[in-house]
């Protein structure tokens, strides 16, 4: 679920769900309220804890991983303008360069954000990197004077961070929870319930059920964060989209600098 409203509602449909249950059980229990809790009240800290730990770290490793990627788009756009605005300094080699510049930044967008839902890359772009590369020699002579020259190995290194932001997203795309944790956080959950249930016995029948109730809300909100910043690149708020490198292909089409841009293969253009 990647819009806000529905993980509302789920979490209130998930809360009604809990507090139903856990007040039947309760009614049909009656003995509960005489259980001794200290031992259930000894493994529930523990249990708890170790709970509290594991989703904690999932959370900040996921959290981690999902900056990491935002800023690697930011990075790639950010590359991608700039040897645009350099390759103008090279009438020979400007038409080459700053087509295969376009050209990739609408081929990321339009490509591997689809693919990266996958957990993969598009070949697509693969394809208009790879012109990226090549159009750096075409037309390619000699630099006259150190302005040229830095300017020339500037716009060289520029591509080798589009290169690395790219991969920088692509490894966050491929890093899902492996299916043991995601056993152990919902697994560790349910128990973590279970266990709030029976050392609450001993309190009234309503008050039982809303305190489990709104600690299985806590657990599942919990869990769609873990959900959400594993899955960055998915549609809905809050996810990591292609706008800035769709803002900067239109920026480049618009800008006076720009030369005759030519045909994109990888767009069927």
């Amino acid at each position: 679920m990647n819009h806000p409203l529905l993980n509302v509602a789920a979490l209130i449909v998930a809360g009604a769900v809990v507090f139903a249950v856990a007040a039947l059980v309760r009614r049909r229990a009656t003995k509960l309220a005489d259980l001794d809790t200290a031992p259930w009240s000894a493994t529930l800290s523990y249990v708890a804890t170790a709970y509290g730990v594991l989703i904690g770290f999932s959370i900040l490793l996921l959290f981690g991983q999902f900056a990491d990627a935002r800023h690697a788009v930011g990075d790639e756009a950010t590359s991608v303008g700039t040897a645009f605005e350099q390759a103008a300094l090279f009438p020979d080699s400007a038409p080459a360069v700053q087509t295969a510049l376009v050209c990739y930044a609408e081929a990321a967008a339009r490509y591997d954000w689809p693919a990266m839902r996958a957990d993969g890359g598009a070949p697509e772009v693969d394809r208009a990197f790879a012109n990226l590369v090549q159009s750096l020699g075409v037309d390619d002579a000699p630099s006259t004077g150190a302005l040229h020259s830095a300017t020339a190995t500037n716009l060289a290194s520029q591509v080798g961070a589009i290169s690395t932001a790219r991969e920088t997203r692509l490894v966050a795309a491929e890093a899902d929870m492996p299916l043991m944790m995601w056993g152990l956080l919902v697994g560790g959950g349910l128990f973590v319930l279970v266990l709030i249930f029976v050392v609450t016995s001993t309190a009234t029948p309503r008050t039982q059920a809303g305190l489990v109730a709104a600690a299985g809300m806590f657990t599942i909100m919990m869990l769609l964060l873990v959900a959400a910043l594993n899955s960055p690149f998915a549609d809905g708020p809050g996810r990591i989209s292609p706008r800035l490198i769709t803002e900067a292909a239109s920026t480049m089409r618009a800008s006076p600098n720009a030369t005759t841009i030519g045909r994109c293969p990888e767009l069927g253009s």
